[in-house]
């Protein structure tokens, strides 16, 4: 069974405004996340391990290479941006 550390995680990973904040950060974003992390503090260490996948500076050993990398497209569509 996953933890809430997993669920929240994952919940974050596949959270288009988080996404987008992460990528293509903008002052909206940046007020809302701020307000969101504001009222759940516990959540900043979660937070700053999703962005560390997000940006490609963590590696995903539980994922396969071919799951890493579908998500990893799945992502950058979801930014409109274009994988390399």
């Amino acid at each position: 069974m996953s933890s809430n550390k997993d669920i929240n995680l994952i919940s974050l990973l596949v959270n288009d405004d988080f996404i987008n904040y992460v990528i293509s950060p903008n002052l909206i974003l940046k007020e809302m996340w701020d307000d969101f992390f504001g009222l759940h503090p516990d959540l900043i260490p979660i937070a700053d391990e999703a962005k560390m996948i997000l940006l490609g500076e963590v590696n995903c050993q539980e994922l396969s290479t071919k799951e890493a990398y579908a998500l990893e497209i799945s992502i950058f569509e979801k930014c409109g941006l274009s994988v390399a």
